[in-house]
């Protein structure tokens, strides 16, 4: 996610580019078709695991950055019965967004954890980091050794605060999903405080990372589903979609807002925070005229105190990749009254019905390609042409013309189902280009063209058991 941009430029030629979206298919280097379905499934997903409400989910991801600045994590809550999915886009790096997929499904078992959990937890009996959640699927978790000891103190830390102050009572999933997204912001932010280096508690190596990760940032969304609760945690622009069947028509339902400056309320929010800064906080659409999002995990630019970035200036203990960013540039201009950026989520909940099929979680780079209704019929034509391959039994009493309709309506499915299985993959492909020629011209680009074509993509389909919604719903009526 190209998030920040120091020249308008650049950014008025990436905004053109991205508009236009396809590359010349005929100029462009070309593909076969088998090398096109090669790329697109190379890093393809699929875990048929029912729980609870969950039957099934898929997810893939398409780079464009170098390395992908996006990432995404899933996992089941081993003292709970809720299913976790989150979908993070990094921007600076991929630092932020590596720390945030390994760490932040962790902070929320121990924000949802009961005090005997707890307990545990702060006797040494439980490990925070391993016995909470249970990962599943292919995480791409790249836990950092060296700082590993470090975030496990921090979350212990949290354990402690938490039963302290109050035992989860089931009641305030909303508020524990806030808490974990702000506690694992601010762990970022003070982890890389200078005082961490000159109070020894920790060697230069580990400091070093501790900033990469704190000069980054990274947006994301996590979907919360227990039962028929389904709750959306989300910071930036990363969304999720609702897939709802409704009197044979599908509808887009979304279940987060981009937190950028199209967003009114999101500017409003900031501006009234800091009431005699509004003309110098958001120039450009962007905050202080360089960052897109407007709540982030990680950019502590943007949250240290004037002191603390100057004085990290002076002891010129900066590693050279945020120098190479920022330059002489790390104190943005007229930087008065810190914080101006927070990650603290903008939570939905939603009680999902037989209706509510699927949900779609996607970092910016497929929203920009797609819009928010075509995804959601793009992932029902699919599913009606991977029904086709289900084995037909008519229903008992079926007349010979209701059999007829059937089968040509599969007949019809079956001409035009998708190529790839995969519906995340089905997405990628069709977020591309609707024809083979422009998918191979986007998959082509060089570096770093690339970055003014497309953005990193990272997709996740959930897809819901609705006879075990349904069972829910009537046992909840009686």
């Amino acid at each position: 996610m190209p998030k920040r941009n120091k020249a308008s430029g650049a950014n008025l030629i990436r905004f053109k580019l991205r508009n236009a979206r396809i590359p010349d298919a005929v100029q462009s280097p070309r593909l076969t078709p088998q090398m096109v379905t090669s790329i697109l499934r190379m890093n393809e997903e699929a875990v048929e695991e029912s729980y609870g409400p969950v039957r099934s989910y898929v997810k893939n991801q398409l780079q464009s950055n170098k390395p992908i600045e996006d990432r995404s994590a899933q996992g089941h809550l081993v003292h709970g019965s809720a299913s976790l999915f989150g979908v993070f886009d990094g921007h600076g790096g991929c630092a932020c967004a590596q720390a945030v997929s390994d760490r932040l499904l962790s902070y929320i078992a121990v924000a949802m954890a009961e005090h005997d959990i707890l307990a545990a937890i702060n006797n040494g009996k439980l490990d925070p980091t391993t016995d909470l959640l249970q990962h599943i699927g292919d995480t791409n978790r790249l836990v950092n050794t060296d700082l590993a000891t470090v975030h496990k103190q921090s979350l212990a830390n949290f354990a402690a605060e938490a039963m302290a102050i109050a035992h989860f009572d089931g009641e305030s999933v909303k508020d524990a999903l806030v808490s974990a997204f702000l506690r694992l912001d601010r762990d970022i932010v003070t982890e890389a405080l200078p005082s961490n280096l000159q109070g020894g508690s920790m060697d230069m190596s580990c400091y070093f990372d501790t900033l990469a990760i704190a000069f980054s940032g990274a947006v994301g969304c996590v979907a919360y589903i227990d039962g028929t609760d389904l709750f959306l945690a989300n910071v930036g622009d990363t969304q999720a979609v609702l897939g709802v069947h409704n009197d044979n028509r599908w509808e887009a339902v979304p279940l987060s807002d981009t937190h950028n400056a199209d967003n009114p309320s999101e500017v409003e929010r900031i501006t009234r925070c800091h009431p005699n800064e509004a003309p110098n906080i958001i120039k450009n659409r962007r905050l202080f005229g360089e960052l897109v999002p407007l709540r982030a995990f990680g950019d502590v630019r943007y949250k240290w105190t004037k002191t603390d970035l100057k004085h990290l200036l002076n002891t010129k203990q900066i590693p050279k990749h945020v120098m190479s960013v920022f330059g002489d540039n790390l104190i943005p201009h007229k930087y008065r009254t810190p914080p101006y950026l927070d990650a603290e989520p903008e939570v939905m909940h939603h009680i999902l019905t037989p209706k509510d099929k699927f949900l779609v979680i996607a970092s910016d780079g497929l929203w920009e390609c797609l819009s928010p209704d075509k995804v959601i019929q793009l992932v029902a034509g699919h599913l009606d042409g991977q029904q086709v391959l289900v084995n037909y039994k008519p229903n008992e009493g079926a007349t010979l013309k209701e059999v007829n309709e059937v089968l040509s309506n599969r007949r019809v499915s079956l001409k035009n189902r998708a190529l790839d299985s995969n519906t995340a993959t089905h997405l990628l492909r069709s977020a591309l280009g609707p024809d083979h020629g422009q998918v191979s011209a986007q998959l082509t680009l060089p570096q770093p063209i690339v970055r003014f074509y497309r953005d990193d993509i990272t997709i996740t389909v959930i897809f819901f058991d609705s006879e075990y919604i349904k069972d829910k719903d009537i046992k909840h009526t009686r």
